[in-house]
């Protein structure tokens, strides 16, 4: 064998520390940067904030003037900023915090993750390991669970918290959830050779497991009031405009930018400073480009939705495509942002929604589609309920929409609607049928 030193030049991506931290600021709402600048400019003696020049904020009394700031630190605190608090009190390595971080970004409304280990350790820059412990070690945190990447999971690791000696209701969890929503309690048994009454009871103690890691009551129920921006209908159009301009608001002490281009006294301690206060005016101002970037593509592909009609197919991977950036930049730029719009106050990602081409030719969007089962299900007989197949065949009847028997079944169960046989049984006995797992 011989040994030999030899050159290799390659061409890659390094992740600095500063490129994460841009990354990350993408995703933050307009209050976490205030809050995130307020903390440099107190230990950055180069920078300054002109507060007399933040835009107001109102909420509906028009001789009332805010400083965000100051809105920001009466602001209640929600489970998010509790499970943010959670992980600065946690004594692990920094890299794991910064995986906690990002995965608390990244969880939805009820407290599910929304993307897996492996998207989280591309876009982080991170291990598998590092995520995966980081999940764990989320799913531990008050309010538990959170971080679970599903119903299931969670019910699982509920049955392993309050249940530990019961390895029926795992199995129940695993591999019959849809069975024991039907009712079809014989088939399990069955095949569990176990006794009916064990699967009946098995179904009870689940039905006592909580259905979501964040429950109605954890959460405010309400989009924030602070928009991050504002859509106002103008006369021959819409005027998009940032509420805060943050960017206008950060100021240079000039005294000691030019003690330090002279090169005078303290240069060497000023020298961090100055470039640390030029990245940051540089992230923050590509911070709102990219977002009045998506915003305006946004408005542009959702005119209709504005002038009274429904929302359009719009997908992130079509959003990058046109901004010619990468699908996980537009994921985070919309995230956690709320615009004022005259139809009220949205997140940017609702105006993304899936869809379909209809025979003709026409895009009609997933969440028009929820609507058109809704009303055909709401005028269905009672004795003489729509089945999942023909609510497919109906819609391409009276839409020329296309779509399968087992989309319509998804459509219906993410709108809390229980399957043919069960409205029909509600119908008989004037009740109405609850899912397990509304």
């Amino acid at each position: 064998m011989k040994l030999e030193l030899t050159h290799k030049q390659t061409t890659g991506l390094v992740m600095t520390t500063e490129m994460r931290q841009a990354i990350k600021m993408l995703q933050w709402t307009s209050a976490d940067v205030w809050e995130y600048l307020q903390r440099e400019v107190n230990e950055n003696p180069i920078l300054s904030i002109e507060s007399s020049n933040i835009t107001p904020y109102d909420r509906g009394n028009k001789a009332a003037y805010h400083d965000p700031i100051d809105y920001i630190a009466s602001n209640h605190k929600d489970w998010r900023d509790e499970l943010v608090e959670q992980t600065a009190w946690l004594k692990v390595e920094a890299s794991l915090k910064e995986a906690l971080l990002f995965l608390i970004g990244n969880l939805n409304e009820q407290g599910f993750c929304t993307i897996s280990e492996v998207e989280a350790a591309q876009q982080t820059g991170q291990t598998i390991e590092t995520i995966n412990r980081a999940r764990r070690l989320l799913i531990q945190f008050e309010p538990m669970g959170v971080g679970c990447l599903n119903f299931k999971e969670f019910l699982l690791f509920q049955v392993e918290d309050r249940y530990p000696d019961s390895p029926l209701l795992t199995t129940l969890i695993m591999n019959h959830l849809e069975d024991l929503a039907s009712e079809q309690f014989g088939k399990v048994s069955q095949e569990l050779e176990v006794e009916e009454r064990q699967v009946k009871e098995g179904l009870a103690m689940i039905k006592t497991l909580d259905p979501r890691p964040v429950l109605p009551s954890q959460g405010t129920g309400e989009i924030p009031v602070m928009p991050d921006l504002i859509l106002e209908k103008k006369e021959g159009g819409y005027l998009l405009r940032d509420p805060f301009k943050v960017n206008q608001q950060m100021k240079w002490d000039e005294q000691l930018v030019q003690m330090y281009k002279e090169g005078k006294q303290a240069q060497e301690y000023l020298d961090g400073c100055f470039k640390r206060a030029s990245w940051l005016f540089k992230s923050i101002e590509q911070r709102q480009q990219t977002i009045m970037k998506v915003a305006e593509l946004i408005i542009q592909h959702q005119k209709e939705f504005f002038h009274g009609g429904t929302l359009k197919p719009f997908t992130l991977k079509k959003a990058a495509q046109i901004l010619g950036v990468h699908e996980s930049t537009v994921s985070r730029t919309v995230a956690n942002k709320v615009m004022q719009t005259p139809m009220g106050t949205l997140e940017l990602k609702s105006f993304f929604v899936t869809g379909y081409r209809t025979e003709d030719g026409d895009e009609v969007s997933s969440q028009h589609l929820k609507e058109l089962i809704k009303e055909m299900i709401s005028k269905e007989e009672p004795l003489n309920t729509l089945s999942d197949q023909k609510i497919a065949m109906e819609l391409m009847r009276k839409h020329n929409v296309r779509i399968s028997r087992r989309t319509v079944a998804k459509y219906r169960e993410s709108l809390s609607i229980p399957s043919s046989s069960k409205r029909k049984a509600a119908g008989r006995e004037r009740i109405s049928p609850i899912l397990l797992h509304s």
